[in-house]
């Protein structure tokens, strides 16, 4: 009879065991459940943020050519202006060169004539100094004189009558 008892506590445990075992198998397969929603969630979050950050980065994209573009072509102008720079340094060296010619036969002209008309280009000289301080006196009176007569709208003189 001890046998009997023994096999039925036996039978009993391993039922329990059993029981436990289906217990926590039950718990586990919740507990996998819950992880296996969390993690289909975070895969759509990612795929959410995934189709946002394409839909960023085509502009973004777009925007980096566009400015590459720009600096290309900005470039080109500032590679354009430094040969307008170059020509207008050079034409200036021309005509810089062109004006020390022209002094030097000028004043070889003068050294050969100059001994004749010495006197008479010193003359020539006084006068247009004479005629140019004439000119502008003559300038800053009829300035001072229109400024003084038309003051008012009804002052100076009428032409239409």
């Amino acid at each position: 009879m001890n046998n009997v008892w023994l096999e039925a506590v036996l039978a009993a445990g391993f039922m329990l065991l059993v029981a436990g075992i289906l217990i926590w198998l039950r718990a586990a397969d919740r507990k996998l459940a819950r992880l296996l929603e969390a993690a289909q969630s975070m895969e759509r979050s990612v795929q959410s943020t995934a189709v946002r950050i394409c839909e960023l980065v085509q502009p973004a994209a777009e925007t980096v050519r566009s400015v590459q573009r720009q600096v290309d072509h900005t470039a080109r102008i500032f590679e354009a202006a430094r040969r307008a720079a170059d020509a207008a340094i050079e034409a200036a060296d021309t005509l810089s060169r062109m004006t020390a010619l022209l002094n030097e036969t000028a004043a070889r002209h003068v050294e050969r004539a100059g001994g004749k008309y010495r006197h008479h280009i010193a003359d020539a000289m006084d006068w247009a100094e004479v005629g140019l301080a004439a000119w502008q006196f003559w300038q800053s009176k009829r300035r001072d004189s229109h400024s003084s007569a038309c003051r008012g709208h009804d002052e100076g003189h009428d032409t239409n009558s």
